[in-house]
């Protein structure tokens, strides 16, 4: 019997050495960064030069994610409008850097000034006093969605600036101011209506607090 034996394939040709496959970019993050991108900005390639710059601007003070969905909102308006220039990294850092200035100005409004001493009270006073702040938590108890939460700690830390607020609810910065005025508001219908709670003499009729 013959004795076959497998015969090895010549090697390979040399070709060109394979080139590294390109590291992906990180996604948009945020809804500007992803209408910039439906938008057809380039904002994968531009977010590895922005995100750091940004990041250095905000320190300790600002939120770095929330400056960057700003510049892109800036960005989707410039390009519906006028157009972004050929390179826009330099206008985009532009755009960053006065966003961060706004949001400092901002943030130095918010900083409270401090409290001076209260005036010693008389004992009239201070029963008054007392009737009230058990007529606050009364009414606080009975105010709808996340009133009582947000009125409450207004009351403990003044100091927190909305920012702060926002963080330790767990909100958007943004609906902090007008939840605040819809809450003060039904707090005061509910005190008026209670008048005669805390103060002895009746009050308006039909006091509610208003729907958040």
């Amino acid at each position: 019997m013959t004795d076959v034996r497998p015969v090895a394939a010549p090697p390979a040709a040399a070709g060109p050495a394979a080139r590294p496959l390109p590291v992906a970019a990180p996604p948009p993050e945020g809804r500007a960064a992803a209408r910039a991108a439906v938008a057809g900005l380039p904002v994968a390639e531009l977010r590895g030069d922005l995100v750091p710059f940004v990041a250095a601007l905000a320190g300790d003070r600002l939120d770095a994610q929330e400056l960057e969905q700003q510049v892109w909102l800036h960005a989707v308006e410039r390009a519906a409008g006028p157009g972004l220039p050929p390179d826009p990294r330099d206008w985009l850092r532009g755009v960053a850097v006065r966003e961060a200035r706004a949001a400092r100005r901002r943030a130095a409004l918010e900083t409270p000034v401090p409290r001076p001493g209260r005036p010693r009270r008389e004992p009239y006073e201070e029963l008054a006093a007392a009737e009230l702040g058990r007529a606050v938590r009364r009414a606080l108890a009975e105010l709808p969605g996340r009133c009582p939460e947000l009125l409450r700690c207004l009351a403990e830390s003044p100091e927190l600036t909305y920012t702060e607020l926002a963080a330790r609810m767990g909100v958007p910065r943004g609906s902090i101011g007008p939840t605040r005025s819809r809450c003060l508001a039904g707090l005061r219908a509910l005190l008026a209506a209670r008048r005669a709670d805390w103060t002895g003499s009746p009050g308006p009729a039909g006091g509610g607090p208003p729907g958040t």
